[in-house]
């Protein structure tokens, strides 16, 4: 019987427009109304998340925040926060540098929906926007100066495969890269994947991954769509997620979560 649902944001329950579909939240209410715990699991900090998802129609019906990759983990009826795996300041600023010939846009979270950038680009505008984020031009190595659970950079989407190959041939034991969108790719800690924090609910929830169901479309939900049994990959994500999903879901624009749940999950159990 499933009773805890993990699902990623943009791409999987947020669409294009930055909307998730009242038909989404009607279907996570009803399942929590079954004792069916949802879970918000996102590559965004906690932070950048809470102040969106009172818009999102979310914020009554999350039992947990999984943010920064896994890497932070929100109880929110207490406000209880959980976090693990981060990488050095200067482990991030040898990153930047070995990055920057590529033409890489480093970025530094801040509070809320503010992020630092080294410099704002029509694609970088674009992907605030995506996202809901400010965006604050900064030299973001000076401001590093602490660990921080991930690096995020933007990228030119025709330079994505280019990025991806640099990575693949410079590859080093201390972090691990990946792309996140079609014009982010991000660094974290080589232990901490989205599973992180889904297994940090499972282990405070008593659940084995029999009982979690996850939703995901992208390269950075690939270790949570593995780790539960029932791993859902959207129709409009990446090969690779959808690899290793048990299943597929029809896209985001098409109400493709609430559509699954519906059909496919009866009382707890997937039929």
């Amino acid at each position: 019987m499933i009773k805890l649902i993990a699902s990623d944001l943009d791409g999987t329950i947020i669409n294009g427009h930055g909307q998730c579909s009242p038909a989404t939240v009607k279907t996570i209410a009803k399942l929590r109304e079954e004792g069916i715990q949802f879970a918000i699991c996102s590559g965004r900090p906690v932070s950048s998340v809470l102040p969106l998802v009172e818009g999102w129609g979310l914020k009554d019906v999350s039992d947990f925040i999984i943010g920064s990759n896994g890497g932070e983990v929100l109880e929110t009826s207490t406000g209880r926060m959980v976090r693990a795996y981060t990488l050095d300041a200067d482990l991030i600023k040898e990153i930047i540098d070995l990055y920057e010939p590529l033409g890489l846009i480093p970025t530094l979270y801040g509070e809320g929906d503010t992020l630092y950038i080294e410099r704002i680009t029509p694609t970088a505008e674009k992907m605030a926007k995506r996202v809901a984020m400010k965006l604050v031009q900064a030299d973001i190595r000076s401001m590093t100066t602490k660990s921080e659970i991930k690096e995020m950079m933007v990228v030119e989407p025709e330079n994505m495969e280019k990025v991806e190959a640099f990575y693949n041939d410079h590859q080093d034991f201390r972090y691990i890269g990946f792309k996140t969108a079609h014009d982010l790719f991000e660094f974290n800690h080589p232990l901490l994947a989205k599973d992180v924090g889904v297994r940090i609910l499972g282990a405070k929830l008593h659940l084995d991954p029999e009982e979690m169901m996850a939703f995901g479309d992208t390269t950075n939900d690939v270790d949570m769509l593995k780790y539960v049994k029932y791993g859902i990959a959207m129709s409009n994500g990446t090969q690779d997620a959808k690899d290793v999903a048990y299943a597929i879901a029809d896209s985001v624009d098409e109400d493709g979560f609430s559509k699954y749940l519906e059909k496919h999950l009866v009382h707890g159990e997937v039929i």
